[in-house]
């Protein structure tokens, strides 16, 4: 099976990417080339089981929708997956890296050397950061130099809190300053950081929950109505068609019915409001934190609810005012 994933992981455009993010998320042991192929194999398996079924139930129109909605939201839920377990591991290692500091700081002024002195600063509370030291230790015994350890630990974690502290003590290292001294330091500007991150989330919440508004109750509800409205209008063209005088669609008066479709109008609201809910929640990952990746996790639950509130007007409304077709 593993051999298929390569071979189908070959075709997968994002094979590459894959690396370092599933090096990120604390799974160098999986190869990014059969993930790959994982991913591209059943997502190709969902896309034609759904347009099969859908085929049958719904004509070949919203066949091929659902089947490129399931062939590309399988992926992309793996992806976002997969980026939400990297992110929470950066989390958890710059939430304890200032303790971690102090710690090490604290093992310097006691006597110790500064390998030493980090590797014995490993505890179990730190958790990802506790895996990082202890291979740090290993290869500093191992005989890799210091700068080359703390360096690999930047390409295991994507972290710039964590990059910038490591550049630091490189650069500590080189011209043999107070490492104490340093560590102490930096742990304070950490934790200053932090604060200053936590005031900006605060004060920033009135826009997320703009955002949050007009993307998952705002816009479904108008499509909602929008697309109720051609169905009446094309309901009432049709059964009124035989009843208009030949001598009105004659001359410079021409009537002619919708040019859209209420099928064609449904599709394009859910992928109107699909694109809306995620680039909503990629905005909100943004203004909270700086960075987009941090809206992922956002994204089943906006869009999930959006196209429920699109789906649950539809039908409110069409219960409501459904003798209007009859016109």
């Amino acid at each position: 099976m593993k051999r298929l994933y390569k071979v189908v992981g070959e075709m997968a455009p994002y094979k590459n990417r894959l690396t370092n993010i599933l090096r990120y998320a604390g799974m160098e042991d999986i190869s990014s080339l059969e993930f790959s192929g994982f991913m591209l194999l059943y997502s190709s398996i969902l896309g034609i089981s759904v347009f099969s079924v859908s085929f049958l139930f719904f004509g070949p129109l919203f066949a091929i929708g659902f089947a490129l909605i399931s062939f590309i939201g399988f992926q992309t839920l793996l992806y976002i997956l997969l980026i939400m377990v990297m992110d929470s591991r950066t989390r958890q290692i710059e939430e304890v890296l200032a303790d971690a500091l102090q710690l090490m700081s604290a093992n310097v002024r006691a006597g110790m050397t500064l390998d030493r002195a980090i590797w014995l600063s490993a505890r179990p509370e730190f958790g990802p950061l506790e895996d990082e030291i202890k291979q740090f230790g290993k290869e500093v015994l191992g005989g890799v130099s210091m700068v080359d350890a703390l360096r690999n630990i930047k390409r295991r974690v994507n972290s710039d809190i964590l990059d910038r502290t490591l550049k630091l003590m490189e650069e500590g290292l080189r011209s043999g300053g107070e490492m104490a001294r340093l560590l102490d330091e930096t742990a304070s500007d950490i934790r200053k950081i932090k604060m200053m991150r936590k005031q900006v989330k605060s004060n920033v919440i009135m826009y997320s929950m703009f955002i949050m508004f007009a993307s998952v109750l705002g816009a479904p509800l108008l499509f909602a109505v929008a697309v109720y409205f051609i169905e009446m209008i094309g309901g009432f063209w049709s059964e009124r068609t035989a009843e208009i005088p030949s001598q009105m669609s004659s001359g410079f008066m021409k009537m002619t019915g919708p040019q859209v479709s209420s099928e064609e109008m449904m599709m394009f609201s859910i992928a109107c409001i699909v694109l809306t809910t995620i680039f909503g929640a990629l905005i909100i990952g943004l203004i909270q934190s700086g960075k987009e990746k941090r809206g992922l996790k956002y994204i089943p639950l906006l869009t999930g609810t959006g196209l429920f509130i699109f789906f649950a007007v539809k039908f409110v409304i069409s219960s409501l005012f459904g003798n209007l077709l009859g016109l």
